[in-house]
């Protein structure tokens, strides 16, 4: 039975939500730091963990047996068992059980945070929603960019024509990333995992944040984001994954804005992510380190913003506030869904090309990691950010050609380009000199 949305929130006012929490290892280990923060602050109370990794998660265990909180070994478990006692349930799981989650949460009257991306495909977002509508509980996205007022401040600066009527936007990211980083989990860099879509890439994980505030800065209205009318895409493979590590894609969206973004974890160095602006009388810049600045006719103003760990905090404040019946703005599904359709439709635009060796090295980093990079990467990818070209105009001999889909009536991700289940991923320990 699905139960009303506020069954258990009758004293929102004063209520300390009681928190459940799906995985304290990998990423789940950020979710405990910051919640353990707001645990010592009162704001909010431990009620249960689901930990399916106990060898890798002995301090965690011990420190939950201490404070006499429930552990489980299988989430929808502690959801029967916990259901009336919980508030919250964060879900910083795999992009694969992101979507059945989230349903399985909502269907039981609990409110979520689950972390970024949404879900794999826009078939999963529509089966969230679907539920969120049924049960009346609006699901908050980990996309925590979101979520600290300055990202709202900057959206109501533009919608007042500070820069002008916005006419383009540039981004550039490139965040190496060794093998190690694939072999983490039974997911990363896959495209399927032989039960359903992952669609794992820099564009739908670690920089999929850039993608989420694009979409939320170019909408037409404060609270709205863009759609893609169309999207090109240039899809890069150097690493043994079955998915792509580096890729430039453009999109015309229906606010009249082009955007371009390039992105890999194939580089040798890295460049932090950055995010330029463009209107008809100025720019604004969003650096991911650093201030960020609107720049008018020579003048500049500068705009800083809570570190990456505080925004984190921020954004469970705010699902705290939400819970608590206060005023709080949430990264929507909704906000969320313009990102898991721009990653459908690089996907299905056209296919991954796999970079040939001889423009290939690979190297072991000072960290003592090993990294499979493309040489030159970061003169071609900021030639491209910097000019607005495609790879192969900014001089990258392995570069191809971009493909273009029209998803101004787009819905549901087909994989057009991949078999399913995709062939597995080598294993790169066998490839290692």
């Amino acid at each position: 039975m699905i139960k009303s949305a506020n069954q258990h929130h009758d004293h929102a006012s004063t209520i300390v939500p009681r928190i459940g929490l799906i995985g304290v290892t990998g990423y789940g280990a950020s979710y405990v730091e910051s919640l353990t923060k707001l645990v010592d602050e009162g704001r909010i109370q431990w009620g249960a963990v689901t930990i399916i990794n106990p060898g890798e998660a002995e301090a965690q265990i011990e420190y939950f047996e201490k404070l006499g909180v429930s552990i489980y070994s299988d989430y929808l478990e502690m959801l029967d068992a916990e259901v009336d006692n919980l508030e919250l349930i964060c879900i910083p799981t795999g992009i694969g059980w992101h979507s059945q989650m989230t349903v399985a949460c909502l269907s039981r009257g609990l409110q979520v945070l689950v972390e970024k991306p949404l879900a794999p495909t826009l078939q999963d977002v529509e089966a969230i929603q679907a539920v969120e509508e049924e049960t009346g509980i609006k699901v908050g996205v980990g996309f925590q960019h979101l979520y600290p007022n300055e990202t709202w401040d900057i959206k109501k600066r533009l919608l007042d024509g500070e820069i002008g009527k916005l006419q383009r936007v540039d981004c550039i990211a490139l965040w190496p990333r060794a093998l190690s980083y694939y072999n983490r989990n039974d997911w990363s860099g896959h495209l399927h995992n032989g039960d359903g879509w992952i669609l794992d890439s820099p564009l739908h994980n670690a920089l999929s944040h850039l993608i989420n505030m694009i979409l939320f800065w170019s909408g037409e209205t404060l609270d709205s984001r863009a759609d893609l009318l169309s999207v090109s895409a240039e899809l890069y493979r150097s690493k043994p994954i079955q998915s792509f590590d580096t890729l430039r894609t453009v999109a015309a969206l229906n606010s009249n804005v082009e955007a371009a973004v390039v992105l890999s974890h194939s580089s040798l160095n890295s460049i932090d992510p950055e995010i330029v602006i463009t209107g008809s009388k100025g720019t604004f810049t969003w650096r991911f380190c650093g201030s960020h600045s609107f720049d008018v006719d020579g003048n500049r103003s500068e705009i800083s913003s809570p570190d990456q760990v505080s925004i984190r905090e921020i954004m469970f404040h705010a699902m705290t506030d939400r819970i608590q019946g206060k005023p709080a703005r949430l990264c929507t599904t909704e906000q969320a869904k313009g990102v898991c359709k721009w990653v459908n439709a690089v996907h299905d635009a056209g296919p991954i090309i796999d970079v040939s060796d001889e423009f290939c090295a690979r190297i072991v980093g000072r960290d003592g990691e090993t990294y499979d990079t493309i040489k030159d990467l970061e003169y071609k990818a900021m030639r491209s950010f910097r000019e607005c070209l495609s790879f192969s105009e900014a001089g990258a001999p392995w570069a191809g050609q971009a493909s273009t889909l029209d998803v101004s009536d787009y819905e549901l991700f087909e994989g057009r380009f991949y078999p399913q289940p995709c062939p597995p991923i080598p294993d790169p320990e066998l490839q290692l000199p």
